[in-house]
């Protein structure tokens, strides 16, 4: 099916599904329960069609040591009017994302209280001014367990579990018939992700109110909605920070125009954006907006000092992305080729493995019958990516943010029509980027591609 069906068609069936069965209207113990498995659903859907590889690096989450002191009570815990929780992942030791508003806070005199996700005793690194977490979840989610799990469990048992077991499958079975796929991750009822959410919204909320928080800054909310639940329950605004890529066609963020502005009850209030781009044309859940708050201080930072440098003209960086990167590596072997005068670099994502990516361009140099081009190379980590996107004239992928990165620093910007590239066709409709229809033709697409009129629109100043 994946062949006869874009990305885009993807995402109008997906919604058209939800909405004409109702699963946001559904609730499980009070927990919508929908909302909570939309972005792993949708994702799940696409790789089963083949659109996607894994498009998420795993990771694993922190646990207590058994010499760190566990929290035993909520007595005692800063006062704060502002909350932040930074990003679960760290950028070359810091965590940029945030780092901007916590100055701006503490210059203003309202230094606000950090909840990290690792232990309070870890230093964040040289390059984060947040030195130290005030709380840290991994601690806080072991305290509300111990305290709040057996209430979570009495509400559980107050009505039979077979009704809601079989509305859960109503909606796994919604999506296998339309899309003739099989779900078998999500055929068990998970009736602990109700018991969790029950857990944490109800600890998170005694929390904030212990904190006197009235506003909250959160970087990737869609993968925390148990501490945006807690939040909206304690009558904290809450802001997403964001972090990454944001379209119409992103199933954190978008819900189809005929939607009709449903509530989600793990949305925030706003969505703090880069640049008025990633704000356009969105269709959000009712009661959230957008609101646009410049790029990170490092990016900033690094715009200015690279500005009117020279580039290597002949320099062509193609970017790497989790849900496509064994095709755009082939891709990228092909268009070193086609352009021998050129240096094509291939860069992977931090996350990605660089024996993986040997071992697939030298099996798909094999399976050619031919050598690896000569011009064509893999990079990863060293030297630092922007270091890469300000040295190079192309830059080509098919739907990561960092084209748009390439955009703000005046890269001219390619992109190919591989899964997912619909997701930049407001900038490929205003001629910012290139879309390559044909590799063939690559030569001459870049020759007309030109650097963005108003990179602003992206990154603002």
């Amino acid at each position: 099916m994946a062949k006869e069906l874009s990305f885009e068609q993807f995402f109008n069936r997906f919604t058209k599904v939800e909405r004409r069965r109702g699963y946001f209207g559904m609730r499980f113990a009070g927990v919508q329960l929908y909302g909570l498995l939309r972005v792993r659903l949708f994702y799940a859907i696409a790789q089963e069609l083949g659109l996607f590889e894994n498009p998420h690096p795993t990771f694993e989450k922190p646990e207590l040591d058994d010499g760190v002191a566990r929290y035993e009570s909520l007595i005692g815990v800063p006062q704060a009017e502002t909350v932040i929780v930074p990003f679960r992942r760290r950028v070359a030791g810091g965590e940029p994302y945030s780092d901007r508003i916590r100055e701006q806070l503490s210059a203003a005199g309202k230094t606000p209280v950090t909840i990290d996700f690792l232990p309070a005793e870890q230093s964040l690194g040289v390059n984060s001014p947040m030195k130290a977490a005030d709380l840290d979840l991994t601690r806080l989610r072991e305290y509300f367990a111990r305290e709040h799990e057996a209430w979570a469990n009495k509400i559980l048992r107050r009505k039979s579990r077979r009704p809601a077991e079989l509305r859960y499958h109503f909606i796994i079975r919604g999506f296998e018939r339309e899309f003739a796929v099989k779900l078998e991750k999500f055929h068990k009822y998970p009736q602990w992700l109700i018991r969790r959410t029950l857990v944490e919204q109800r600890g998170f909320a005694e929390l904030f109110e212990a904190m006197g928080t009235k506003k909250l800054y959160l970087v990737n909310a869609y993968s925390e909605p148990s501490i945006v639940l807690g939040a909206k329950a304690a009558g904290v605004k809450v802001y997403e920070i964001q972090h990454g890529f944001i379209s119409p066609l992103h199933p954190a963020y978008s819900f189809a125009k005929t939607f009709g502005r449903r509530k989600v009850d793990a949305a925030p209030h706003v969505i703090l954006t880069w640049g008025e781009y990633w704000g356009s044309n969105l269709k959000l859940p009712r009661g959230t907006t957008t609101q646009v708050s410049g790029p990170t201080r490092a990016f900033g930072e690094y715009r200015q000092r690279v500005a009117g440098l020279d580039r290597a003209t002949r320099q062509v960086l193609f970017s790497s992305q989790g849900a496509i990167g064994q095709e755009l590596c082939r891709q990228a072997i092909e268009a070193a080729r086609k352009l021998p005068k050129h240096e094509v670099i291939f860069r992977l994502h931090p996350n990605e493995s660089l024996d993986d990516y040997i071992a697939l361009a030298q099996s798909i140099s094999q399976a050619e019958g031919r050598n690896l081009p000569s011009n064509f190379m893999l990079s990863h980590k060293d030297p630092i990516f922007l270091d890469l996107l300000a040295s190079s004239e192309y830059v080509i992928g098919a739907f990561s943010t960092t084209l748009f990165e390439a955009l703000a620093l005046g890269c001219k910007v390619l992109c190919l029509p591989l899964p997912g590239f619909e997701n930049l066709q407001p900038a490929i409709d205003a001629g910012d980027i290139t879309l390559i229809s044909n590799l063939e033709d690559i030569t001459l697409l870049m020759r007309q591609a030109k650097p963005a009129e108003h990179p602003e629109r992206y990154y603002a100043k």
